[in-house]
């Protein structure tokens, strides 16, 4: 116990001189203020500590060895469903994400508040060394240039590489959903529909087209899940999921440390995870920061002020709003993340001239929320129905059993997105992918019972193909408003 003592010191000092010497002449330490100075010596220390401390005292235990058996044939047939299901949906992403992205206007925040040429340019631009990169997506340029980058020297283009890149993440999201399903309740057809489900809600079917960071957060955020799944996955394994999820955006990394407490509820295993993924993160954040200058680090003063025009204080607003947005929330996570319901096309009401798509909109004294008709009633009506069935079973099952499983950690990563957007975001759409991937998995658990009711299958199909063709429709009520837009100003 006291040579662990004596060693801690001694690392934590070395540290400590080397995160001041790093933090001194590679990011101008003595420039910045007080506060900063003290935040940035305190994170690096903090991080290269835990890192060289638990080398020392577990030796180098990770698991490198690669399983490579999902390669063979024999696994090849087994998933082969699951693949050509996520290849058709990457190709239908592709189809209209080459027209969504690519309109020849400058689309900012129109397309229900999606950053399309901003991140379309940091996935896939050389020119990025002095592009800000904002401070929840602490190495994002890491985890994205790579990727679009080497797709640019098939397609020689950067703004196909972009979507390309986009659209094969959300069919890669679909392949992890039927991974999962097929793995927990061992039926393909069910899995089929669940991933054919998740490939065809709303928010997937959108951001699996649009260019923005959150279908690749619900990439990171199932790839956690599926490999948390395999009960017997090395804490370095899941710490690697979780820097990705980080990587992407800090804050998802909630949800996983939520699944993680839920299905390996150990103390020690939680503090390793925890304290792994974090101590990685914040040295490539650093590192990141450093490769590309005008990237922010998202515990500093300035970063942290830039982020709060995203903030409300809701409890400082009038009756109406409160309940509008509350509401709103509701529908949002619950519905319109799943069946898309009309939309709202704003132009001389929000100041703009190019069409923006919301779901909501403001009036003096009223927050409107858009609605369902014809077909979208019907499917909400049966949605509705499926999350009474879900909740229900899930009740049963927890009483009967009084145990927590992984259907309690979707509901805490619902819960967890519920109150950070009562404050935090303006149209809530833009953030669906961080809950529908749990959303669908509840619904998963919840209807488990009748996977392999041949009813229930064939209703579960009809179900899908009547979604599909409300999405379409959705879609196509985009597409025929921004053409509508291009005639005019040509």
């Amino acid at each position: 116990m006291v040579k662990k003592v004596t060693g801690f010191i001694f690392i934590a000092a070395a540290c400590f001189a080397v995160s001041y010497g790093i933090t001194y002449f590679l990011f101008n330490l003595s420039e910045r203020p007080a506060v900063d100075q003290i935040l940035m010596l305190f994170f690096l220390t903090c991080a290269l500590t835990w890192i060289f401390f638990f080398l020392w005292i577990d030796g180098i235990q990770f698991d490198l060895k690669l399983d490579l058996s999902w390669l063979s044939m024999n696994a090849l047939r087994e998933n082969a469903p699951g693949i050509i299901l996520a290849l058709l949906f990457m190709l239908v992403y592709l189809y209209f994400g080459t027209t969504l992205n690519n309109f020849g206007v400058g689309q900012v925040d129109n397309l229900f508040d999606a950053d399309v040429g901003s991140w379309m340019r940091r996935i896939s631009s050389p020119d990025v060394k002095e592009f800000e990169m904002r401070g929840p997506h602490p190495f994002t340029y890491f985890i994205f240039q790579p990727f679009g980058r080497s797709l640019n020297l098939f397609t020689q283009d950067p703004t196909l590489s972009a979507i390309l890149f986009n659209a094969m993440v959300g069919g890669a999201c679909v392949f992890l959903m039927w991974i999962f399903v097929k793995r927990q309740f061992e039926s393909r057809s069910y899995a089929f529909l669940l991933a054919a489900l998740l490939g065809l809600s709303a928010s997937h079917f959108f951001f699996g087209s649009v260019i923005e960071t959150y279908i690749f957060s619900a990439f990171a955020l199932l790839l956690f899940l599926v490999i948390l799944q395999k009960k017997d996955r090395s804490i370095f394994a899941l710490a690697a999921g979780g820097v990705l999820t980080f990587g992407i955006t800090l804050t998802n990394l909630i949800q996983n440390i939520l699944s993680f407490i839920v299905i390996r509820p150990r103390l020690r295993d939680i503090l390793r995870f925890t304290g792994w993924t974090i101590a990685v993160s914040l040295a490539l954040t650093y590192l990141h920061a450093l490769a590309y200058p005008a990237s922010k680090l998202f515990f500093l003063t300035p970063d942290i002020e830039t982020e709060e025009k995203f903030f409300l204080d809701i409890l400082k607003m009038p009756e109406w709003f409160i309940i509008g947005r509350l509401m709103y929330l509701v529908r949002t996570m619950l519905l319109y993340s799943v069946i898309a319901p009309k939309v709202f096309v704003l132009t001389d009401e929000v100041g703009s001239t190019i069409p923006e798509f919301r779901f909501y909109k403001i009036s003096i004294g009223t927050f409107h929320q858009t609605s369902y008709d014809g077909l979208g009633q019907i499917l909400v009506i049966i949605w509705a129905l499926i999350l009474t069935v879900s909740g229900i079973v899930f009740l049963w099952n927890l009483i009967r059993t009084r145990k927590l499983d992984l259907t309690f950690s979707l509901l805490l990563c619902l819960l967890f997105n519920f109150f950070v957007h009562v404050n935090y975001g303006q149209e809530l759409f833009l953030y669906s992918p961080d809950w529908t991937y749990a959303l669908i998995l509840f619904i998963a658990f919840g209807l488990a019972p009748f996977a392999r009711n041949r009813f229930f299958q064939a209703g579960m199909l009809v179900f899908l193909i009547l979604l599909a063709y409300n999405q379409w429709q959705f879609i196509s009520i985009i597409l025929g408003a921004l053409e509508a837009y291009i005639r005019s100003i040509t």
